[in-house]
């Protein structure tokens, strides 16, 4: 290369990929750009957050600019090396970019058979005519193939400079095995600032590599394999500093969003969708009857590990107010974490897009590996969704990445758990069987149900070629019923990700198993919520309303250690139980008191009865109403407010988290909820309209789907009503105004924090 040629390298590369990177993201951020999330539009919302925060979005569309543009430069530069070494000095630049774009190709199409959900927008909304291409892909193309095909090229390019090397021995060939080791070091962990910066010390000093000795190009080899040593190194390091504590074994929460408990050991053409949890249940206690307090995430979680009612705590939405989320984890509201922490014990958190619940709450989580949620975030991953070509880098499915840009976790698109059992594995390799707690949450089975490949393919319908080929497109607003074939296809899209799901259940406790953790480990099996499939009228979807039993009826399981769980207990138990039991069993479990009066009830005593004695009740409500058009039953029997565009805003002060602050507001969601009790066999659900208090009750067992409403002639409808009654004064400090139940005042909300 000679010394006066190596500031030519970085001039002609950053002359090709500078004009290169602008080009493509100009042209996918024009004509690959979508203004709806989840479906709904979010185009008038975006101009009013723009507006009143250009500078963040200029800050995220360079973000993300600067990202692809260092991934384009790094194998650019690659490129042009090895044309170097082979002495064609001045390669054309379409030669040059037409190489890069083929090996940016190659790892789309490997990307899209892996991860073909992270580009149905693209495919099925705005450039439908293109979605045979991804059928043929899908449905002929493994990701193999275009992966090993990476690999030849890769491997050829790399396998030159290394030839180089070993032929010359000189200071041009370890400049070149340098830079690929501190491009690849750069791309595995992410830093693309790093990266750009980098590139300008190249700019700036390149012409100097002939003045560094060759023993100092031989020490930066030894420590640049160092540091990629070292998160290894470092993890059996640290692992040192933990050590167990008797009777203080380790907790793992490990959960699904949406997880039905009739999906657990049900049958698909002669095949369980569960292998894994069924082997798990053999050595667990199980409750068959176990709900959720309310069908949604946030609020669902904050009672679980409050062990207190939404209706108490407050935190009754996705989208809580400061001073709401703020009572979680304060003294009138401990969660489980924080009970244990008193014990000795840490706690994480691990989860995607769906766990984004545990950042915004104090939870008493030590650490939280899941992604935050914020219109900041939100218009980074509107912004790198355009870029397909760099796609597959950001989500990591081919040759590592997939931590460029931490927003990326959030994507409701990317299934995968793969990156999450290595967070799993990481934590539990460190921590050994030490006092600590992992909660799993994963959102696989979350609408738009995204299982990766070759998950996807599990229970679907390889001759199905429509919108829900790979994911459930959702759109609140409209009611319209899909056709048989396409309820076919999302239910079994369903089942597919609740059997990926499973898979990562199965290699977790796998994990445990041989890291002989498992005998002595408490392990629960749960999940937030359940799913609607379009059973009866009950259309898809979760937590609009309380009909049948999908949405609140979820697994429960629990694997105490080895040494308390004796085989003289029945490992079923057929009451009903809430998701309010889990705080006061575990605490029961660990001796220590509860500090107050709690709703749920421990398990403990009960778990060699396989019932209660008494007629036990449990509570739940709906979450908020999304939209306020559509022609679902539902939306004809509630008191209307306005759709969830209209009732929240971005807090900047709260990190841009999107909140509902308005207290009117707050009143008239609480105020409009449906609420239900129920027991083992009868469910009552109160709905408030702006004709009066409507109730219904049905039987549970002879009428799971709840078509025939016996109220209020039926013995039960009475007894059932006052118990409801009783709870929500009991525990929201309501009143009465005739048969509306009238929330307390928010204005109190800072009394008990």
């Amino acid at each position: 290369m000679g010394p006066n040629q190596v500031p030519l390298f970085p001039i002609r590369v950053f002359k090709i990929s500078l004009p290169y990177s602008v080009f493509f993201y100009l042209f996918f951020l024009i004509f690959n750009t979508s203004f709806t999330i989840m479906g709904v539009d979010v185009g008038d919302f975006l101009k009013q957050y723009l507006g009143a925060f250009f500078g963040v979005y200029l800050s995220t569309t360079f973000k993300v600019f600067a990202v692809s543009f260092f991934l384009h430069t790094s194998i650019f530069s690659l490129v042009y090396l090895v044309f170097y070494f082979w002495k064609q000095l001045n390669p054309k630049w379409y030669v040059l970019a037409g190489i890069v774009f083929c090996i940016e190709c190659l790892a789309l199409f490997q990307s899209m058979v892996k991860f073909p959900q992270i580009y149905g927008e693209f495919f099925f909304f705005r450039y439908p005519g293109f979605a045979p291409f991804l059928y043929f892909l899908t449905d002929f193309v493994s990701p193999i193939i275009p992966s090993i095909c990476l690999v030849v090229i890769i491997g050829i390019l790399l396998g030159t400079l290394v030839w180089q090397t070993y032929l010359h021995k000189n200071k041009e060939s370890f400049f070149a095995i340098l830079h690929v080791l501190v491009l690849g070091l750069i791309h595995i962990h992410g830093l693309y600032p790093v990266g750009i910066v980098y590139f300008i010390l190249i700019l700036w000093q390149g012409k100097r590599y002939q003045n560094i000795h060759m023993r100092t190009y031989g020490l930066l080899l030894v420590l640049l394999l160092f540091l990629y040593l070292i998160p290894s190194v470092w993890s059996q390091i640290s692992s040192l500093r933990y050590s167990s504590t008797k009777g203080k074994p380790p907790i793992f929460i490990l959960s699904a969003d949406s997880l039905r408990y009739d999906k657990i050991g049900n049958l698909v053409h002669g095949k369980t969708m569960t292998p894994n949890i069924d082997l798990f249940r053999k050595d667990a206690f199980q409750f068959h009857d176990h709900h959720t307090t309310i069908p949604r995430t946030f609020p669902s979680w904050a009672d679980t590990l409050t062990g207190k009612y939404a209706m108490e705590h407050k935190v009754r939405d996705m989208f809580p107010s400061p001073e709401e989320k703020q009572r979680i984890g304060s003294s009138s509201f401990p969660t489980l974490q924080q009970f244990l922490k008193k014990l000795g014990y840490d706690h994480f958190a691990i989860g995607s897009f769906a766990a984004d619940i545990f950042p915004r709450a104090n939870f008493g989580f030590d650490a939280v590996f899941a992604p935050n949620f914020n219109a900041r975030i939100m218009t980074v991953q509107r912004t790198a969704e355009t870029q397909i070509l760099v796609l597959p880098f950001l989500v990591g499915s081919w040759f590592s990445g997939g931590m460029y840009l931490e927003e990326m976790d959030g994507l409701s698109t990317w299934g995968d758990g793969e990156r999450l059992l290595k967070r799993f594995e990481s934590l539990v390799k460190e921590r050994k069987n030490s006092p600590y707690s992992i909660t799993y949450f994963s959102s696989v089975i979350h609408f738009p149900y995204t299982p990766a490949y070759p998950h996807y393919k599990q229970f679907t319908d390889p001759n199905y070629y429509g919108k829900y080929k790979y994911l459930k497109f959702v759109d609140p607003t409209d009611a319209n019923l899909p056709n048989a074939e396409e309820i076919s296809q999302i239910r079994s899209l369903f089942d597919s990700a609740i059997y990926a799901f499973d898979q990562e259940f199965g290699e977790m406790v796998g994990y445990l198993k041989e890291k002989e953790l498992y005998d002595e480990a408490i392990i629960i099996l749960t999940a937030d919520h359940g799913e609607a499939l379009y059973e009866d009228v009950h259309g898809q979807g979760h937590g609009e309303h309380l009909r049948g039993e999908a949405v609140t009826h979820v697994p429960f399981m629990i694997k105490f250690p080895k040494s308390y769980q004796t085989s003289s207990l029945d490992q079923n138990f057929y009451g009903i139980t809430s998701s309010v039991d889990l705080v006061p069993t575990l605490l029961d479990y660990f001796e220590i008191p509860l500090p107050s009066e709690y709703p749920g009830k421990s398990l403990l005593a009960v778990m060699n009865e396989g019932d209660w004695k008494e007629d036990r009740f449990v509570y739940s409500e709906t979450g908020i109403w999304f939209s306020d058009v559509g022609d679902h039953f539902f939306q004809k029997q509630r008191i209307p407010y306005p759709n969830i565009l209209s009732l929240h805003q971005v807090v900047p002060e709260e990190d841009y988290q999107i909140m509902i602050t308005d207290p009117i507001y707050r009143e008239t969601i609480a105020f409009s909820k449906h609420r239900s009790i129920q027991n083992s066999k009868y469910k009552l659900i109160y709905i408030p309209t702006r004709e009066g208090v409507k109730f219904e009750l049905y039987d549970r067992i002879k009428d799971p789907y709840n078509k025939n409403n016996l109220y209020p002639n039926h013995p039960m409808a009475s007894k059932m009503r006052e118990a409801l009654y009783q709870t929500v004064v009991r525990w929201e400090n309501a009143s009465l105004a005739g048969e509306y139940l009238i929330p307390s005042s928010l204005s109190d909300i800072n009394e008990n924090l």
